[in-house]
């Protein structure tokens, strides 16, 4: 009878190697994959068994992966890897994507310490979008949080109705970045709402890595 296939190996990103990973974390897969880590010296990579045969679900398992990276930034500094990462092998994980790229992973882990993303919504209220670009409103709301955060970029936003804005802010200072949001919307009343989303993983200020980078 011939043996089971071997397992392969999903990759969701890179962490800082000491962190402590909840009981119930689970990624992709039906059903979901335990969350492991892979270690190589002071980082580490969050991954979880699947079968090599697995089709990942583009909405199910994408919403997995997301979601994982985003209760890790609650706690922890997380560079995101590309959705649909798979490699051989834990062995592979560590000496082709951890080893070669250590130190840089390492400096950005560093870099990212304490921070997360934020997603500012904002969406026009009845025709007031005719008046106001969404490049003005997406330049306000970045300027208006700026002082608070490490980072700010104006999204392509596929709703014409509205604008999005990415900040990458220190997660202390997440009510500041409330109130000023706050002060934003009373100024905005009955023209533009919006709404803050996050914390969550760094995707628009870190590239998502692959092993072949």
């Amino acid at each position: 009878m011939p043996g089971a296939a071997e397992p392969a190996w999903y990759v969701y990103g890179i962490v800082p190697e000491d962190v402590e990973l909840a009981p119930d974390a689970s990624g992709v897969g039906d059903p979901p994959g335990q969350i492991l880590l892979v270690r190589h010296e002071d980082i580490a990579a969050l991954v979880s068994e699947i079968p090599a045969s697995h089709q990942l679900r583009r909405t199910a398992d994408l919403a997995a992966h997301r979601d994982l990276l985003d209760a890790a930034a609650v706690e922890v500094p997380v560079l995101p890897v590309r959705f649909g990462t798979v490699m051989a092998s834990r062995e592979a994980v560590a000496g082709e994507l951890l080893s070669p790229h250590h130190d840089e992973f390492a400096a950005a882990l560093r870099d990212l310490e304490g921070r997360a993303e934020y997603l500012i919504e904002a969406r026009y209220d009845g025709q007031a979008g005719e008046a106001e670009p969404r490049e003005a409103i997406g330049d306000a709301i970045a300027g208006e949080v700026s002082e608070y955060c490490a980072a700010t970029r104006v999204r392509k936003c596929s709703d014409e109705d509205g604008a999005d804005v990415a900040v990458l802010a220190d997660t202390a200072r997440q009510d500041d970045l409330e109130r000023a949001i706050g002060k934003l919307a009373d100024d905005w009343e009955g023209r533009v709402s919006l709404r803050l989303r996050g914390p969550m993983a760094p995707y628009d200020f870190v590239a998502e890595l692959a092993p072949d980078q």
